[in-house]
């Protein structure tokens, strides 16, 4: 009889914690993150449409070799980890 009302009891908890849970108010991030593109805003050009952040393209990253190259930095790593 005891395991009956404590069956009874954990049913009752989780319906009203459904209740509860679907009775809040959502709250949503998108509004206040970044101006829509189709309503005239203007999107961050550092981040993908996912919102994650984009790479580096593939003549950012041979400009920055070039210049590591130009300013001796590349020599003094390689000096440092031994051509590891």
């Amino acid at each position: 009889m005891k395991t009956l009302r404590i069956v009874a009891a954990c049913a009752v908890a989780l319906v009203a914690g459904q209740a509860w849970a679907q009775a809040q108010p959502a709250t949503t991030e998108t509004a206040t993150v970044q101006p829509a593109q189709d309503v005239g805003g203007v999107t961050d050009m550092s981040r993908s449409a996912a919102g994650a952040p984009m790479g580096l393209t593939r003549q950012q990253v041979y400009q920055d070799l070039l210049r590591s190259q130009q300013s001796g930095e590349q020599s003094r790593l390689q000096d440092l980890y031994h051509g590891q």
